[in-house]
């Protein structure tokens, strides 16, 4: 099958059961999102078992976080092969055993437009499609064409783009974010008769906590033509999570940045993120925004430097979560982590019973969030 006639098919593949029905018969669902799905050195380390890679338990602690819904994530790294050589940054190749991990988590969907899906070159990248196809993974971010999913009685277009890349390829597939794309983008999305249309983006300045102006064109350009919820990953920190009123058509979201879902980067703020959940419902006039929340996660690395046992942590205060065999101190780091990032966003104070903070409800559409700190540290 080539790449054309693949894209077309994933495309058309539909997944998932429904979320629930609302009182006058329409659909509701839900929607999760993580930030930079990474793998450095020491994460290869300590996934090494001894004549196999076991990548799960890096995520066995949040799983409780990814059910009944339609789970996006940013891969950034490459499957180009045993051959090519595994490897962490600065030229990322992962085992395909972590595809297996993702897909027990519950990711269903990755993006793929960001800098580093060229580091194996082209055939590394699309050696990585082969791989996630295997998995059971959708992907998007390669090739131009949008991808839309089934998913709860709705349909899900998803489009993504990536400021560039780290290595350049004559036969590069990577969709690259300039405006006539993303326009085209969203037009050929909208041709598709969704009822949820999400533009992935992979941009921004590193480690910076508030958006450039590039972004904020974008994303103002993206809703313009059509775009419901856009996401955002690269700067490898979180940037703010924005809801606005749209002309006609309800609100819509701008999540700037979602910082670090897994990686070994331990600098402050970087080891840290939320899981962001967008409730929707269809309701006689179309699909409309319910609810935004966020779980706030960090990163744990404990044991020796020879093999840490690196694991995303939940940082709320939710009793749902059990956190035995978690040292007390990295317990209580990852609280303090998670009371920062919610601070940064302005959440609420309170964990839902599912361990999610609201950020916005419909029921109260004009209480947009109201940061609390200047930084997520």
């Amino acid at each position: 099958m080539n790449k054309v006639k693949l894209m077309k098919f994933w495309s058309a593949l539909f997944i998932g059961l429904a979320w629930g029905t609302a009182a006058w018969g329409g659909e509701r669902a839900r929607v999760i999102f993580v930030g930079d799905i990474m793998a450095h050195k020491e994460q290869l380390d300590g996934a090494w078992k001894g004549g196999s890679w076991d990548f799960a338990p890096q995520f066995q602690r949040v799983t409780p976080l990814f059910e009944d819904a339609l789970v996006v994530g940013n891969l950034e790294t490459v499957f180009a092969g045993k051959k090519s050589g595994f490897a962490g940054y600065p030229s990322f190749n992962t085992p395909d055993e972590l595809a297996d991990a993702l897909a027990g988590l519950g990711v269903q969907v990755v993006t793929l437009a960001n800098n580093h899906i060229l580091d194996r070159g082209a055939v590394g990248a699309w050696r990585t499609t082969e791989v996630l196809d295997k998995a059971g993974i959708l992907w998007t971010g390669l090739g131009g064409g949008p991808l839309t999913v089934d998913y709860a009685g709705l349909r899900w277009a998803f489009v993504s783009y990536s400021y560039g890349s780290n290595r350049a390829a004559a036969d590069s597939p990577l969709n690259v974010i300039f405006n006539d794309a993303v326009e085209d983008g969203l037009s050929q999305a909208h041709l598709l008769s969704p009822d949820v249309v999400v533009a992935c983006f992979h941009w921004g300045n590193e480690y910076q906590y508030t958006p450039t102006a590039r972004q904020r064109q974008v994303a103002a350009l993206s809703l313009a033509k059509g775009a419901c919820l856009l996401i955002g990953t690269h700067p490898h920190v979180l940037q703010p999570i924005e809801v606005v009123k749209m002309e006609g058509r309800g609100y819509g979201l701008t999540a700037y940045s979602l910082g670090n879902f897994v990686s070994y980067q331990r600098t402050h703020p970087r080891e840290r993120s939320v899981v962001l959940a967008v409730d929707v419902e269809k309701t006689p006039e179309g699909v409309r925004l319910s609810r935004v929340s966020v779980a706030p996660t960090r990163v744990s690395a404990t044991g020796p430097k020879v093999r840490r046992l690196v694991q995303v942590v939940y940082a709320g205060k939710s009793p749902r979560f059990n956190h035995a065999g978690l040292p007390q101190k990295e317990l209580q780091t990852a609280q303090l982590a998670g009371g920062a990032v919610l601070d940064f966003l302005g959440a609420a104070v309170s964990a839902d019973a599912e361990g999610f903070y609201t950020l916005w409800d419909a029921a109260s559409p004009d209480a947009f969030p109201k940061p609390r700190r200047k930084a997520p540290m």
